[in-house]
Formats: structure tokens, sequence, C-alpha cells
């Protein structure tokens, strides 16, 4: 095989050493563009990946702003329910005290008739309206332990349903 210097380049001496390099050539461009389209290939994966990142984010974004709206909905229930139950606390407790002060009357009412009685020998219409008056006390402070009572009741009840309603801890 002889070869024919040409400048700064050998050139071949025969058409089998010309097809060889040819065959070459052509082999080498496929490779280039069979590593061109691998490389298209992962970046278009790439590309994939980072999108199902990106959408994986925003899902998680949205269900933390759906879970963050829900806690704070049910905080806002919570508080609610939460002063619903101290009034009615206050209100059981006021009804309890006007039961207590209602009972107390009638004791004095039925102790001044009793007294005045025995004191003087009056009207018996006196005695009598004192002794009406007392038995009315009597009645309504028993009312207002009843209602006081079913206030208790529906607080136990909003407590429980608390209870069952908040997340555990």
């Amino acid at each position: 095989m002889d070869e024919q210097a040409d400048g700064n380049r050998l050139v071949p001496a025969t058409k089998d050493e010309e097809h060889a390099l040819a065959e070459a050539r052509d082999a080498l461009l496929d490779a280039r563009e069979a590593l061109l389209d691998e490389r298209e290939t992962r970046a278009r994966k790439r590309d994939a990946a980072a999108d199902e990142r990106e959408r994986a984010a925003d899902t998680r974004d949205r269900a933390t702003a759906r879970r963050e709206t829900s806690e704070r909905r049910l905080r806002a229930e919570l508080e609610r329910r939460e002063e619903r139950l101290g009034e009615l606390i206050n209100a059981a407790d006021a009804r309890d005290l006007a039961a207590e002060l209602r009972d107390r009357a009638a004791e004095a009412r039925a102790a001044a008739a009793a007294v005045r009685a025995q004191q003087v020998e009056q009207d018996p219409r006196l005695d009598q309206r004192d002794r009406s008056r007392a038995s009315i006390d009597r009645l309504f402070a028993g009312e207002d332990r009843d209602v006081a009572a079913a206030d208790r009741a529906e607080l136990r009840e909003m407590a429980q349903a608390v209870r069952e309603s908040s997340p555990d801890d």
C-alpha cells in the first residue's frame, strides 16, 4: 500500500482504502447521530421527570392548602362551640343562683309568716299570702333548676361531640 503525501494529508492509494474510510466516516456519523438521539431522549426524560416532580409539588401544595383551610374551619367551629359552651355555663350558673335565691326567699317568707303568726295574731290572709308566695318561689326555683339541668345536659352533649370530632394529637 503506497500512500502519497498531499500537503499535510495522506491520500489513500487504493479504492478499497477509500471505501473503508467512507464506511468508517458513515459509521462515525451514525454513531454520532445515535448519541445525539440518546442525549435528546435523556433530556426529554429529564424534562418529563421534572414536570412530574412539579406536578407532584403542585398536588402537595393544593393538598396542604385544602388541609389548612379545613383546619381553619375546624378551629373556627371549635371556637364557636367554646363560646357557646361558655354562654351555656354562665346561663346554668345564673339559673342555679336564681334558684338558690328563690329558695332562700321562700324560706324567709315562710319564716316571716310563722313569726308574724306567733307575734301578732293578725289577719290570717297575710299569713296565707306569705305562704302562697313561698310556694310560688319554690315552684320557680324548681323550674330554674330544671332549666339549669337541661343546660348542663346540653353542655355534656356538646363536650362529647367536640371530643369525638377533634383530631387525635
